[in-house]
Formats: structure tokens, C-alpha cells, sequence
């Protein structure tokens, strides 16, 4: 029976000290994920093993995996690390910090998050705080396009290994993993050409004055083409007023402009989000007026209305294994020279995308 199947393989695992003892199982979903059944066929098999006492229901915190050896001296020191991001409230971060979670409650440590809201100085002051007062370890992710803090280089001091995410090419001394922006904006360009797009946009995933590097990588691949790129094409959306931003692309995009784009490639699946919505309160469709793609695909994208082709960002891979390589700097102590590993994104091609319209 499945149920007697999962029972059987979350007893090994506890056994084991997969998911040791004084911790909190992961979330449903994952364990769900992970051991290929249902959330009902997942719950039935830990109520068996609540009700045997060998896990105990934490009303607003989980399922606990009991420390059984009757002896509080004994218990193992609390764990913890750090986990700093740039914006929680960003649904892209949020999952990433689900997964570094995930990854953390299998080894026994606690996540002490940390959000700089994009500001410099949060970035500075989190840094000072946690180099001060010492956590186990730190996974920091780091807007690419600010310079490193300051700050950095006390955790270094302090004997904390750190893993920074997201970020290649500012990597001080430590391990890093990063994406190869480059290919994902390069894939995305490539199938639109591929429908017949050559006034392509693009579309800020920062505010305005500071250029990110998909931007960069936009401009080049345009370049190579020898295409040119109107400024009015590269726009921002971010922190700026709707009925603005709606009425310059009112201009853009009207079909007297002979410059008008006939597809964007947004910075993130936010702002495509953002220009989807625009367009539609310009009586816009899309794809057949206009052809837009996003980049990170986030999980809900795939449910919208129109739903999004965007280049999925392996976030949660990432995520994992940031928090891997950060445990074994903990763990074996080592000293060796910095890993710097790089995830290739790929297309996903859904419904927002199609070949230019006539009038186009």
C-alpha cells in the first residue's frame, strides 16, 4: 500500500538522521515533491507516525522530528545561518528562499533572513551585524549591477564561510554561484527573431540609472545584428507613476510610429507583468498586437490569462545547491580555492509570443 510505503521510507529517513532529530520535517509540498505522492497520501502516512510518537504536530510551526534522548544536556548547539536578499517581498525571492530552507532543515540550521530592500546601506548594516555578533554561515545574494559592501571583507575576517548568489562576475574570495544571463537573453532574442521580430524592446528590471546586465547583453545581440535600438525602446517601469508610463507607450507603440516595437523582452517576469498590464489598458492583445517575454519564470506565470514565455531561471536549484556548497565549507573546514559554478537558463515558450501582425 502507498501509504505504507512512504510511512516505512520517512522512518528510514528519521533513522537515519536525514531529518534529524529537533528539527522540523520540510513543508509538505516538498516532502510531497520529493517522494512522488499525493499531499493527502503524505498526510495520512505522518499521522500514522504521530500517532506512534515518532513525529509530534506543532500547531503554527510544523511537524517535529522529537529529540528522544531524555537528556536536554545533550541536545546539539543550535545551528544557524544566515540568508540575505536583496527583496522578500519579491515572489522571485521567495522562492528562492524556500529552497535554501528546504536545504537547511535537512542539516539541522535555522535561516536568519535578512532583506536590504536594494539599499546599500541594509546591505552594509546586515553584513556589520552578522560578521559582529557570528552566525555558522551565510548565503548572500547580491544585486550584480551595486558594487560589493564594504562590509563583505568582515566576514571574511571573521572566519564565516559565505557562498554569494546570483552574482559571477563581482565574486570577491569565497564560493559563488551565478546564471549565465548572457544565454538566457540570447535564447529569448533568437525566437523572436525567429517569428519575425526585428524591433525588439526591452524592458528595465531595476529602476531607472542603473543598467543591468541583460540589458547589456540586449544591446549587444541587437548590435551584432545590426539593429538599431531607439532609446524610447528600452524603457522603465519600476517605481514610476502608471498613468506616466502608460502614456509614453501610448506613443511607442502607436502604429503611426514607424519605430514602434512589435515585441519586448522584459529584465523579469515582474515588469512583464507590469507591461502586460499596460498594454492591455491600451486595448492591446497579446501576442497578436503585441509579443511579450519575461525572464525567471516564476510558478504562477504559466496561469495567467495569457500564459507567459519567459526564461526559466533554475532559482531553486540554484538555491539548493548554494546551500550545499555553503555546508560543506562548514562542515570540512576546507580551505580550498573558491568554486564558481554556472546554471544555464532555458526558454519556455507558452502563449505571450507570435509572428509580427501584418499591419506591423
Amino acid at each position: 500500500m502507498k501509504r505504507e510505503q512512504i510511512t516505512l521510507a520517512l522512518r528510514e529517513r528519521i533513522e537515519n538522521g536525514i531529518f534529524p532529530r529537533g528539527t522540523l520535517l520540510p513543508s509538505e509540498r516538498h516532502l510531497a515533491a520529493e517522494l512522488g505522492v499525493s499531499r493527502l497520501t503524505l498526510r495520512r502516512a505522518i499521522a500514522r507516525l504521530v500517532n506512534d510518537g515518532t513525529l509530534e504536530n506543532q500547531p503554527g510551526r510544523g511537524t517535529l522530528v522529537p529529540d528522544t534522548s531524555g537528556d536536554d544536556t545533550a541536545r546539539l548547539p543550535w545551528k544557524i545561518m544566515a540568508l540575505v536578499l536583496p527583496d522578500i517581498s519579491n515572489r522571485f525571492f521567495a522562492e528562492v528562499a524556500e529552497s535554501v530552507e528546504y536545504a537547511a532543515l535537512q542539516q539541522g540550521y535555522q535561516i536568519l533572513l535578512c532583506n536590504s530592500r536594494h539599499q546599500p546601506h541594509l546591505e552594509e548594516f546586515h553584513l556589520r551585524q552578522l560578521a559582529e555578533h557570528g552566525v555558522d554561515g551565510v548565503i548572500f545574494s547580491h544585486d550584480p549591477h551595486l558594487q560589493m559592501p564594504k562590509a563583505f571583507a568582515r566576514l571574511e575576517a571573521a572566519g564565516i564561510p559565505t557562498v554569494v548568489l546570483f552574482t559571477g562576475d563581482l565574486t570577491p574570495n569565497c564560493d559563488s554561484i551565478a546564471l549565465d544571463d548572457r544565454a538566457g537573453v540570447e535564447q529569448a532574442l533568437r525566437y523572436l527573431f525567429s517569428l519575425g521580430h526585428r524591433r525588439i524592446g526591452f524592458v528595465r528590471p531595476i529602476a531607472a540609472g542603473l543598467v543591468h546586465l541583460r540589458e547589456t547583453h540586449y544591446q549587444g545581440f541587437l548590435q551584432q545584428h545590426q539593429l538599431t535600438i531607439p532609446e524610447a525602446s528600452i524603457i522603465d517601469i519600476l517605481n514610476r507613476d502608471e498613468n506616466t508610463v502608460r502614456k509614453e507607450l501610448r506613443t511607442l507603440l502607436s502604429p503611426k510610429n514607424p519605430h514602434h516595437p512589435t515585441a519586448f523582452l522584459c529584465g523579469n517576469d515582474h515588469v512583464a507583468l507590469m507591461l502586460m498590464k499596460q498594454a492591455g489598458s491600451l486595448g492591446l492583445r497579446i501576442p497578436q498586437d503585441l509579443s511579450i517575454v519575461g525572464f525567471d519564470n516564476l510558478r504562477f506565470v504559466e496561469h495567467l490569462s495569457v500564459p507567459l514565455t519567459t526564461v526559466d531561471q533554475p532559482k531553486q536549484e540554484m538555491g539548493r545547491r548554494a546551500a550545499e556548497m555553503l555546508f560543506e565549507r562548514i562542515n570540512t573546514k576546507a580551505t580550498t580555492s573558491p568554486r564558481h559554478e554556472v546554471f544555464r537558463p532555458h526558454l519556455i515558450i507558452r502563449d505571450s509570443c507570435a509572428v509580427p501582425s501584418s499591419h506591423q
